[in-house]
């Protein structure tokens, strides 16, 4: 059997080995006997193992031989052509401003989501360049970015051969379709190619404002990242969106719909937009989009992404834009620029509505504005072809009514108009401060109506740039100031008017009702005193009679009372003698016509007021506008008021209080007025030395009601006369009668006070001529004019004394009618028209 028989051979094996290690069995072969048994005892590999342990280490030594071979030629054809080119890049910038590069690592680092694009053939930069052929000169190399600036292609002798222009094209179309923007073969390459380069950018001080936000815009709406190139052989732009970051939410699921237009301005014609992307605020679109543009055309355009928020059933939000222009001041353009931009918060009225660029400029002396139109651009394409046919209108406005319009030539089918045309209007100095402009860009159609481009504004009421330019203008006379001013739509304007008015009538109110709770606790606290001392009065009084009942008799009650009456008659006639000895009878003249009128001067203001002072200096004429306003004109004489140009100029006067209505008046070198925001205050203003005087409340109720149902603003009028200065103002009740109070200047103290027969309903005006009071009224606040209400204190005129008494027809009613008894004429002002009334008087009868 084999397997015993291997077992007996191999027991007798063990019993050799045995015998020859004792040494009991000497022979020659004992020792080779031994190193043969051992030599089988180890393990023997198998001739398969043996031949791929020789075939790995073959393929280890031919690696490594490969490795090495591999490792020199990458030195000798990437090394030293990157070498040379950052020696020559260097030696270049020396003679140029350092570049801006991108901050591409800071902005990676900030936004946390990658970007990273499939890996792509290696740039240009790596190609194997033949050393066997001549040198090139270092210009030329050098230049290499300069070739779509000059129009100069550059060629450069290769070791392989010259592809067809089949292969050309068949290249173009892969790089259009997907072009080398692969941002980790970049990065490497510039960490390569920086080695031994000055990077200016890391000796700069970091701007406030840089695109990497490290210091946040306020109204910054997240970021875009994309990235731009420009193509030399087929003269086109590429832009490729690669994704926005951080966008704001606009649907009540706290996610948007984002999604991206894109201009290249000035021309609208070409729109590109992105596919829209669901419920996030993260998009990554990755999205290739090409602007056919010739390259030196580049420094005018500006590309002009505006990002949107898509709704399926409403208008779509716009979230934000961006507007990237320079771009040749981009680093390495016209190659890879990766840029990320801040996402500008803009309004549906905010769009890009164009600009427009005119100068102002004022003659104080020839009260002369003029607007000088120089041109528009990125004006906004109304028409179907892409294009308008603008035209700009310039509207002269005062409280929101337009007083003059002109407008310039049309020009046809552009965006961008020259117009070089001169606007003039004649302003005068004093109504500088109250007039504003109101440019519109139109856009002319012949069918239908002519549609408004965008308008803008400039005054002292407009916003911004259009209020700082007014200013300009102002601080630097006869000298032209030219700006540039966005466009807005004309709703917005309209609605920051509004806005503006509503809060200037907010503050007005809440003044006045500040000032009504302070004399509402003043009227609480002296009503509660009199309320309390009148009790008192009562108590007392009803026990005096009392008293007297009890100690007198009937007859004593009799003799009493004819006491009293005797007393009231005996005071009565005082009375009636003090206003004898009060209104004098040197002045004994009554109104009997009005003769002629005379326009002196016209001016855009409705309400205002002038006069003279018949006491002191005679000939200054005194010039209110407004009937809220604290700046008085003063002019040498009537012929300077008339005429702006004569001179001297008029002086302006400052008041510290802002007078209320129309009735102020001026008697011996001091004015008297309305206080502003007060009830019944009434103001003397020192005029020589520019201070108050004195000031007094007028009692009887005055300030509570309009004095004349006409004039929407006067609640105290007034008056001088030959017997000096007087106060009308309404009695109690909606539409009541008049009071007239003498004052005394001197004092203001109170002479006398008289209830007449005169209502306020229909007035419009009154006067005192020798101390009789004239009423003028007027139906609707039209004409005729007529006086039909004459009362005299000391009753020696009546209204059947007098004919019927109109004024020559006028459109309007009078702002205010004042006598000024040195010229016995009347000073008034109606529609804005300063008018003299020359008078026909005659002698009163006289007093019995």
């Amino acid at each position: 059997m084999p397997g015993a028989r291997d077992a007996l051979c191999h027991q007798a094996l063990q019993l050799l080995a045995e015998l020859c290690a004792r040494g009991a069995l000497e022979h020659d072969s004992c020792q080779d006997f031994i190193y043969h048994l051992r030599d089988r005892a180890r393990p023997r590999l198998r001739d398969p193992d043996i031949s791929v342990s020789l075939l790995t280490l073959v393929v280890t030594a031919c690696g490594l031989a490969l490795f090495g071979v591999s490792l020199f030629v990458s030195w000798k054809l990437c090394w030293v052509p990157w070498r040379e080119r950052g020696l020559l890049s260097g030696s270049k910038d020396n003679n140029r401003e350092p570049l801006n590069y991108t901050d591409t690592e800071t902005n990676e680092q900030e936004n946390s989501e990658g970007f990273l694009d499939p890996p792509t053939p290696c740039p240009d930069s790596s190609m194997k360049i033949s050393r066997t052929s001549p040198d090139i000169a270092l210009s030329t190399q050098a230049g290499g970015q300069e070739n779509c600036a000059h129009g100069v292609r550059v060629q450069r002798q290769v070791t392989e051969p010259t592809s067809s222009a089949r292969h050309n094209s068949i290249r173009r179309q892969l790089n259009l379709s997907n072009p080398d923007f692969n941002i980790q073969q970049l990065q490497k390459q510039e960490q390569l190619t920086g080695i031994g380069r000055i990077k200016p950018e890391l000796y700069k001080q970091r701007s406030l404002d840089t695109d990497d936000g490290t210091r946040g815009n306020s109204k910054a709406c997240g970021k875009l990242n994309f990235i731009l190139k420009y193509d030399c052989d087929l003269e086109q732009l590429i832009v490729k969106i690669h994704k926005a970051v951080n966008l704001p939410a606009k649907d009540f699921s706290g996610t948007s719909d984002p999604y991206v237009k894109i201009y290249l301005l000035p021309d609208r014609k070409t729109k590109h937009q992105t596919k829209v992307h669901r419920k996030t605020l993260n998009p990554v679109f990755d999205e290739v989009f090409l602007f056919p543009v010739p390259y030196n055309d580049l420094a005018a355009r500006k590309l002009h992404f505006s990002v949107y928020d898509f709704d399926r059933f409403s208008r779509h939000d716009l979230i934000g834009q961006v507007v990237v222009d320079h771009f040749l001041d981009l680093a390495d353009f016209p190659r890879e620029c990766i840029l990320w931009k801040d996402i500008e918060y803009v309004t549906n009225d905010n769009v890009d509505l164009g600009e427009l660029m005119f100068s102002l400029c004022y003659l104080p002396t020839a009260g002369r504005l003029t607007i000088t139109v120089i041109k528009a651009r990125n004006l906004k394409a109304m028409d179907i072809t892409g294009a308008s046919d603008p035209y700009v209108k310039v509207s002269l406005m005062c409280d929101g009514r337009r007083l003059k319009k002109r407008k310039t030539s049309t020009k046809r089918n552009t965006l961008n108009p020259v117009y070089n045309e001169a606007i003039v209007f004649d302003v005068p100095p004093e109504n500088i401060d109250q007039i504003h402009l109101s440019i519109a860009v139109m856009d002319y159609d012949r069918v239908g109506h002519n549609e408004i481009i965008g308008v803008c504004q400039v005054g002292n009421e407009a916003e911004r740039l259009g209020r700082d330019h007014w200013s300009e203008m102002l601080s630097y006379p006869r000298k032209p100031i030219a700006h540039w001013h966005s466009l807005v739509e004309q709703g917005l304007e309209k609605c920051t008017q509004a806005t503006r008015a509503y809060i200037q009538d907010f503050r007005e109110f809440s003044k006045n009702i500040t000032a009504m709770l302070g004399r509402c606790q003043t009227y609480t606290s002296e009503y509660k005193s009199a309320v309390t001392n009148l009790a008192l009065r009562v108590e007392r009084a009803q026990r005096e009679i009392d008293y007297l009942e009890y100690l007198r008799e009937a007859d004593v009650c009799v003799e009493s009372e004819d006491k009293t009456l005797a007393e009231k008659l005996i005071q009565e006639a005082e009375e009636e003698k003090k206003i004898r000895t009060l209104l004098n009878a040197s002045c004994d003249n009554m109104l009997m016509g009005v003769k002629s009128l005379k326009i002196v001067k016209k001016t855009v203001d409705t309400h205002g007021s002038w006069m003279k002072d018949a006491v002191s200096n005679p000939q200054k004429v005194y010039f209110f506008i407004g009937s809220r306003n604290k700046t008085v004109w003063e002019f040498a004489n009537l012929r300077a008021f008339m005429e702006d140009s004569t001179k001297p100029a008029p002086r302006k006067l400052i008041l510290t209080h802002s007078w209320q209505g129309t009735g102020q008046v001026i008697h011996e070198g001091f004015l008297f007025f309305h206080n502003q925001g007060t009830l019944n205050e009434i103001i003397k203003y020192n005029l020589q030395k520019r201070t108050v005087e004195d000031r007094m409340l007028l009692p009887g109720g005055a300030g509570r009601a309009l004095v004349y149902q006409h004039s929407a603003s006067t609640f105290i009028d007034l008056a001088v006369d030959e017997h000096g200065l007087w106060a009308i103002h309404s009695g109690p009740g909606v539409y009541g009668h008049l009071v007239l109070t003498k004052i005394e200047p001197g004092t203001l103290g109170v002479e006398h006070s008289w209830d007449t027969p005169c209502r306020s309903q229909d007035a419009e005006a009154s006067f005192l001529l020798c101390g009789v009071l004239y009423v003028v009224y007027s139906s609707g606040g039209h004409g005729p004019h007529r006086i039909t209400c004459v009362y005299d204190p000391l009753g020696a005129i009546s209204e059947d004394d007098l004919p019927k008494l109109f004024f020559p027809r006028r459109p309007r009613s009078h702002s205010m009618i004042h006598y000024n008894p040195r010229d016995k004429q009347l000073y008034a002002w109606n529609d804005g028209n300063q008018i003299i009334y020359k008078l026909q008087t005659k002698r009163k009868r006289p007093l019995e």
